[in-house]
């Protein structure tokens, strides 16, 4: 038995926020029915590609999302009856089209919990705008601040709003389906998740500044992030190195680790906010310093002097790391064209009954004959 046996979900959003919710869904057991067009989801055709896969099979996004999953391509029409949880991403016209709506399901489904992950949410001010992960990334305030004041910020790549999103909504629609097991809840409820009021949790304290006092910060340059100095990623000998330095013990003994004694005195670089000031002066003595040693040698001494600094594996080093692999922190997706990636697990563990590492990825519409 897992966790969540007996729990039926269909999702017709087809993104990578609902793909992401219904993933945490099906690898605690879960019964998730990708419900997708002819043509399969828009997943299906996002990058990066499984190589020599054929059309509609290539994403290897789409594989870690979809795992343990079952796929059909029949009307969503056929399914909602014996449903639990309904997954939508479409506005009210194209569910409409569909005949989802809440007066329908009302009636044939009456226990249903609908949850709805968008950009923006249903209603207010920027519902019907076009949305994607970047967007989302500004508009949380996170991206103005980052990259070289010359030049236009720098953006992060992937889908991580749109995860954050997808987990923010699989907590308030867990929240609904415990409700109903246990009997505090009953009729159809229809939840509302906006992938960027998710991403608010990440907003940095300036944005917050900058909204209520009218002040617009400046963008200071690669790792310059006010009001703290040294702060950042750097490169060593072999690898890269996470510093964080904050408090004046901090900057004397990283001082100290690199052979800078008379730059751990200067007055002006007891305070952090004054190193900032400072960063064009400092870092070209202690950036040459650290190309001396190796990644792993810098974090053991920092370590044995109390300076947080950490080891940034590259994507290639990645899957090498320790920690993540004694803590099972990746596994292999599976596909029936033999083909195999490594991706990561889903983010918590139950103890009492611990949700699948990854799994299976099923083709489109592979269980048509299984719903027909």
């Amino acid at each position: 038995m897992q966790a969540l046996d007996g729990i039926r979900v269909l999702d017709i959003g087809g993104t990578v926020a609902t793909g992401y919710l219904g993933k945490l869904f099906a690898d605690h057991g879960a019964t998730v029915i990708d419900v997708e067009p002819v043509e399969g989801f828009e997943t299906r055709r996002l990058q990066p590609y499984v190589p020599d896969a054929e059309p509609g099979e290539q994403s290897a996004m789409h594989r870690w999302l979809s795992t343990n999953k079952k796929s059909t391509t029949l009307p969503v029409d056929r399914l909602i009856d014996a449903a639990d949880v309904l997954v939508t991403s479409q506005p009210a016209q194209e569910l409409e089209a569909m005949g989802i709506t809440t007066s329908a399901l009302a009636r044939r489904a009456p226990n249903l919990v609908w949850s709805s992950v968008t950009w923006f949410g249903l209603d207010g001010p920027y519902s019907r705008f076009a949305g994607s992960d970047a967007v989302v990334h500004s508009l949380a305030g996170m991206v103005r601040g980052i990259g070289r004041p010359d030049r236009p910020p720098m953006l992060p790549t992937g889908y991580q709003a749109q995860v954050i999103g997808g987990l923010t909504a699989f907590i308030g629609t867990m929240a609904q389906v415990l409700a109903r097991e246990f009997g505090n809840a009953d009729g159809l409820i229809r939840l509302d998740t906006s992938i960027l009021e998710a991403n608010l949790c990440f907003t940095e304290v300036g944005a917050v500044a900058g909204y209520g006092q009218h002040f617009v910060g400046k963008r200071l340059g690669v790792n310059r992030f006010p009001p703290t100095y040294p702060l950042g990623v750097f490169p060593c000998k072999d690898g890269w190195i996470g510093i964080t330095v904050l408090t004046p013990a901090q900057w004397h003994a990283f001082c100290a680790l690199l052979d800078l004694d008379a730059l751990a005195l200067v007055p002006q670089y007891q305070t952090a906010l004054g190193r900032l000031e400072a960063a064009y002066e400092i870092e070209p003595a202690f950036a040459p310093r650290l190309l001396q040693w190796s990644a792993i040698e810098l974090f053991h001494r920092a370590q044995a002097a109390r300076i947080p600094l950490a080891l940034v594996p590259t994507m290639a080093e990645l899957l090498d790391v320790d920690q993540f692999s004694s803590r099972g922190a990746f596994a292999n997706v599976t596909h029936d064209d033999d083909a195999s990636l490594t991706a990561p697990v889903v983010p918590f563990r139950l103890y009492g009954s611990a949700g699948l590492a990854n799994g299976h990825s099923p083709r489109l519409g592979a269980h048509d004959g299984e719903f027909a």
